[in-house]
């Protein structure tokens, strides 16, 4: 968890910038927070537990929604009761929006609110597990990764202010592949090699 200065020092030190001349602090700034939303891209995608959040609480009975304090990229797990839920079409609740009974199902509503369907007729405790949008990063900030991970963000965005100003995008592909790659070897380590005798030995 760098702060937003020393991830900026650092690029400049390896685009051999540190004078100011190629690069504007906001260009640098921008490249940060899209690597931030790369990164955590792809950890929502192979760990999402790394960036989970989760929400708990009981519906009155007929309470069927609930607002979420912050808008969700992606939600992990919605379940009421004990039970997980799973996701149903906005159309299909609607059309029977007057159903009562044990939750089964749930669908979002705008950016922040979850819907149960049915409408509990009893108290129904939840639980919620989502991925969180953050807020870009400005210049006081510090970085919302783990410093094993603000190593890969220094990667990205001297690759991304030094490949983008040679216009070769499948060279730039080619390298963002590469620090995914590594990424997920960080998250999903392979597995243990295994000795095992010959049958001759």
């Amino acid at each position: 968890m760098l702060s937003v200065e020393t991830l900026a020092r650092r690029i400049r030190h390896r685009l051999h910038d540190t004078d100011k001349f190629t690069y504007t602090d906001e260009e640098i700034l921008d490249c940060l927070n899209c690597g931030v939303r790369f990164i955590r891209r792809l950890i929502a995608r192979l760990r999402p537990s790394l960036l989970m959040s989760e929400m708990a609480g009981m519906l009155t009975a007929g309470e069927n929604s609930i607002a979420l304090a912050k808008r969700p990229t992606k939600i992990i797990s919605v379940t009421a009761g004990g039970k997980a839920l799973a996701e149903t079409e906005l159309a299909f609740a609607i059309h029977k929006a007057d159903a009562e009974g044990e939750p089964e199902e749930f669908y979002l509503t705008g950016t922040q609110t979850i819907n149960f369907y049915p409408t509990p007729k009893e108290p129904t405790p939840y639980k919620i597990r989502t991925v969180d949008d953050i807020a870009e990063l400005a210049w006081e900030d510090n970085s919302p990764l783990n410093t094993e991970f603000d190593d890969f963000l220094v990667e990205y965005a001297t690759i991304r202010l030094g490949v983008g100003n040679e216009y070769d995008m499948t060279q730039e592909s080619q390298l963002m592949a590469n620090i995914a790659a590594q990424i997920q070897e960080v998250l999903i380590p392979p597995p243990v090699g295994v000795i095992v005798k010959g049958y001759w030995s």
